[in-house]
């Protein structure tokens, strides 16, 4: 298989990874329409997913889910925040980004 890096377009790691997805629905020995059944998708959406098409990301987690692989999304965005909370460089508590609003007048 293909290898996943920087340098590849939006368009070519979805085509990968929809590859991906087909080999491990493949794998499991599940048909196009076993899987559409049980994420409760349509069989036009799993055909999305396989082909690289731009699917919605709840589409994604469904049918991640229903192959068993749902905890590899772990390894791709791991929680590194202790507590959840984002500590600047000073060891300060980060305040959250906002928009400023321009006053005319």
């Amino acid at each position: 298989m293909s290898s996943i890096g920087e340098y590849l377009t939006d368009k070519e790691v979805m085509l990968i990874l929809g590859a991906r997805f087909r080999a491990r629905r493949l794998d499991r020995n599940l048909s196009i329409n076993a899987l559409a059944e049980k994420t409760g998708l349509n069989f036009k959406t799993i055909i999305g997913v396989e082909s690289g098409a731009d699917v919605k990301f709840s589409s994604i987690i469904k049918v991640t889910r229903a192959l068993g692989m749902v905890g590899s999304f772990e390894a791709l965005l791991p929680d590194t925040l202790p507590g959840n909370e984002a500590f600047s460089s000073r060891g300060t508590l980060r305040m959250r980004a906002y928009k400023t609003q321009s006053r005319k007048g």
